[in-house]
């Protein structure tokens, strides 16, 4: 490993090419939904928006918004919803009944842990939830947490049809509440389709928690809500929302409450007491290897300098290329994998290191509010501050370096001052209590309810000019996001995952392409491929395994 390990992003000709690549590859996909769409295949023309905003999303193509993709949806609700059949709405000037709708949810991940405290926060209203797509049962905690508030869970996608008919489910059962929140994925095209048309309609707000990615439903968005300023930036700038369509919510932790000391999570973890620790937890995803340096890497120096330092990494296990670094530390970085709970470890931590080079902010979060100090590293430019953590809550206390020599000497002024660095950890502790729990975080939900309730609905049927393309934008964030977040699916595979939301005559279509490319997994995956996507869960629910 050199010592001197260089993060400086470059503006890069081989990135820009990637980038027009991918672009070239999505708008083949958008014909394709195009054509369905002139032939009146309507579930499928949706598949291929999905497939289209899929590859998008994994694979950056230089642009946040695309007019045709969001004008398709709006066409397929056009032809396909009938609000004047509907039972009318009351006018709402209030908010007691809210909605929730998902895709599907993890049990690992800030996404299902935020819907979660959100409906247990808000004790004063009814709460259901809408799942559109989810395997088998939903995690625990968002059941109990429904239930606690008096509310349902709706498996939409159980029932027979594609996203055309779970629009038209969807939209009927939003009818019964005052506000619909979209916590979806981001190629989902369900809710454009079923939330196009605004009379009738309760207002509807999307959680942008995928800030830094493309994705489809500005069309039907009243209000979008990001938890930082950052995400605002890239939704007025490069989504093209106004300003006052957007509210900031601050990500909402669970009250941080200490139930072990740090020696006694450090035992429970199996982890020496000796010797500070430093921890940091996040997806296994989080911790990509970048230039050949790896998270494990990017902590020698700092381990090296002092010889009872240990680093506990939870969420990547202990891949390959981190053997040499463990070595070097004489085993004293440790890995673990994902885990649903973490808090031993952040109770364990004396310092808490943001995961790299992907941020892991509601992790940080969590471990701030139990008396962690943290560090992270931003090596970039500032327009790509999408990219960095930069919450409310942390941002008096944080150690934020923007070069590798800056980290190490943080944490080697850190390590040398356990008495300023338990001071530091108190003050994060109360910052992150202050902003991002209850009571105070209730007040900024408050606030964007109100907001909800008063700003005129979207419009998206209105519209009678033609759909612009898509600007291609050669710059700051965009050069580093195949680097960081890319995963490089090919298109056959970004296909086959919305294959089965197709019509039969166009399934059979693309499932020979894909057999011809040796897309499947075996036998029994391309049998499986050949079936409508509803059909398992209906299934299931037939034979009684259903848990509603």
């Amino acid at each position: 490993m050199p010592e001197t390990m260089r993060f400086e992003a470059v503006r890069s000709d081989s990135e820009v090419a990637r980038m027009r690549h991918n672009y070239e590859e999505f708008q083949s996909l958008r014909c394709e939904a195009e054509r369905c769409l002139e032939a009146d295949d309507l579930n499928s023309a949706a598949a291929y928006v999905e497939a289209a905003v899929t590859l998008a999303r994994k694979r950056h193509c230089g642009f946040y918004r695309s007019e045709p993709l969001e004008q398709i949806l709006i066409e397929i609700a056009r032809r396909t919803l009938a609000p004047k059949a509907e039972t009318a709405r009351p006018t709402r000037t209030k908010i007691g009944r809210v909605l929730h709708v998902a895709t599907a949810l993890s049990e690992v991940g800030g996404l299902t842990r935020m819907m979660r405290r959100w409906i247990v926060a808000d004790e004063s209203r009814h709460h259901s939830l809408a799942l559109l797509r989810h395997p088998g049962k939903p995690p625990a905690s968002v059941r109990q947490a429904v239930e606690a508030r008096g509310g349902h869970i709706h498996v939409i996608g159980a029932t027979r049809g594609g996203p055309v008919e779970w629009a038209s489910a969807l939209r009927k059962l939003s009818l019964n509440f005052d506000l619909v929140v979209l916590h979806v994925s981001n190629e989902d095209p369900t809710p454009s389709i079923a939330f196009a048309d605004e009379r009738n309609r309760p207002p509807v707000v999307l959680v942008n928690h995928a800030d830094h990615a493309f994705w489809v439903g500005l069309c039907v968005c009243d209000l979008i809500a990001s938890s930082r300023v950052s995400g605002e930036r890239l939704v007025v700038e490069r989504r093209g929302i106004s300003a006052k369509r957007h509210a900031i919510l601050p990500i909402q932790i669970d009250p941080p409450i200490r139930k072990h000391s740090r020696a006694e999570a450090r035992q429970k973890l199996g982890i020496p007491v000796d010797g500070p620790l430093l921890v940091s937890v996040a997806r296994g995803v989080k911790y990509r290897t970048m230039g050949g340096v790896s998270f494990a890497d990017m902590h020698v120096e700092a381990l090296l300098a002092r010889s009872d330092a240990r680093l506990l990494v939870v969420g990547p296990g202990e891949p390959a290329d981190w053997q040499d670094a463990i070595a070097a530390t004489g085993g004293r970085i440790i890995g673990r994998p994902e885990t649903p709970d973490p808090s031993l470890s952040f109770e364990a931590a004396d310092i808490y290191l943001d995961s790299y080079p992907f941020v892991s902010i509601t992790s940080m979060l969590e471990a701030g509010g139990l008396g962690a100090p943290c560090a992270t590293l931003f090596p970039y430019p500032l327009d790509a501050n999408v990219m960095s953590t930069d919450m409310p809550g942390l941002a008096p206390t944080i150690g934020f370096a923007t070069s590798m020599a800056e980290y190490n000497r943080i944490l080697a002024d850190w390590l040398a001052d356990p008495q300023a660095l338990r001071r530091r950890g108190d003050e994060t502790a109360a910052n992150v209590k202050r902003l991002h729990t209850t009571p105070n975080w209730i007040e900024s939900l408050e606030v964007l309810y109100a907001r909800a309730v008063a700003i005129p609905p979207v419009t998206p049927l209105r519209g009678n000019g033609a759909p612009a393309n898509e600007e291609f934008y050669e710059g700051y964030p965009d050069i580093l996001l195949n680097e960081v977040f890319g995963e490089f699916d090919s298109a056959e595979a970004i296909l086959k995952r919305s294959l089965r939301l197709m019509a039969l005559p166009e399934r059979l279509r693309v499932w020979r392409r894909l057999a011809r490319t040796k897309s499947f997994d075996g036998p029994w995956d391309a049998v499986r491929n050949l079936l409508p996507e509803w059909l398992p869960r209906s299934a299931s629910r037939l034979r009684g395994d259903s848990w509603m």
